[in-house]
């Protein structure tokens, strides 16, 4: 005879607290709700996102202003009267934070005090300074974004430049891509891995790279000198060299020069990598090109 069906199906015991099922218990259960109050502060702090206007009076002495953002995006350009103006918009979300300004002898300084982590929370601001005037401006990360300034320094933590129509300019970027382009007077570059991209530069010219390619267009410098800590440099001479010297610890090396009858006194070393050279050379020339490349490719011909 055939048993029920209700007999032959077994009832299932209490699951069993083993030392593995606790562990997991006591470590599973406040992650999980760690990461729903995260997800769900998160989302409120992007629901609440807000803003506020400021304005600032920068004091210029001497025909020069020395200024420090921390962390905010800035367009530096020229503006009326004999006063230096930033004005802005201070975003951010849920807790609105405030802009504390110093200044004393290293300049003025504006810095926006975030208090939460998540969000947006940053200063973007305009800086009109007069006709004439040096600027020295310094960002804890934010881009910088420059045009018609005479004679500017920039630094800045990991934020990309942008620079045009500047006839001194120092640019320092602690990783962010840098671009620049003409006039040129005397230019000096020093990017900490970004890249690096300048055109229609006259004037005497200092790149230097930890690790970003360098690429250059419509160059009419007469003096260039270029050090990579391995990125590749793409050169584009509108006009010949007088003085061209590049050190490259990797990265290819490419350099087109403009047809003509010029001759360059010219040396390569590639250590690893190929050599290719098609412009005329001439030991006594007058324009000389060095080229020292630590593995990359070197090429060097006319520009189609």
């Amino acid at each position: 005879m055939t048993a029920p069906a209700s007999r032959l199906a077994s009832t299932p015991g209490p699951l069993r607290l083993t030392p593995a099922r606790v562990l997991t218990l006591v470590i599973g259960v406040p992650l999980v709700l760690a990461l729903i109050g995260w997800i769900g502060f998160t989302t409120v702090a992007l629901v609440g996102q807000a803003s506020y206007p400021v304005s600032y009076v920068i004091p210029v002495t001497g025909d020069q202003l020395v200024a420090g953002v921390g962390g905010g995006n800035v367009t530096l350009r020229q503006g009326p009267g004999q006063t230096a103006h930033l004005t802005g918009t201070v975003q951010y979300d849920l807790i609105r934070p405030g802009v504390s300004e110093s200044t004393g002898p290293n300049g003025t300084n504006l810095d926006v005090r975030c208090r939460i982590s998540v969000g947006s929370c940053g200063l973007n601001a305009t800086l009109e300074v007069p006709l004439q005037t040096a600027v020295t401006l310094s960002s804890g990360g934010g881009d910088m974004k420059v045009s018609g300034i005479n004679r500017v320094t920039l630094s800045s933590f990991g934020g990309n430049m942008e620079v045009s129509g500047t006839d001194d300019a120092t640019l320092i970027s602690d990783g962010g891509d840098v671009a620049i382009s003409g006039p040129g007077g005397l230019t000096s570059v020093d990017t900490g891995g970004g890249n690096l991209t300048a055109s229609d530069l006259a004037g005497i010219l200092k790149f230097s790279t930890s690790g970003g390619d360098i690429t250059g267009n419509d160059l009419a410098a007469p003096s260039v000198n270029i050090g990579s800590g391995g990125g590749n440099i793409t050169l584009v001479f509108a006009q010949p060299p007088a003085n061209l010297d590049i050190t490259s610890s990797g990265g290819d090396v490419t350099v087109l020069l403009p047809h003509g009858s010029t001759a360059y006194h010219l040396t390569t070393n590639a250590e690893g990598g190929g050599d290719s050279v098609s412009v005329p050379t001439n030991p006594q020339s007058h324009n000389t090109i060095s080229v020292d490349s630590a593995g990359g490719n070197i090429a060097i011909a006319e520009a189609s």
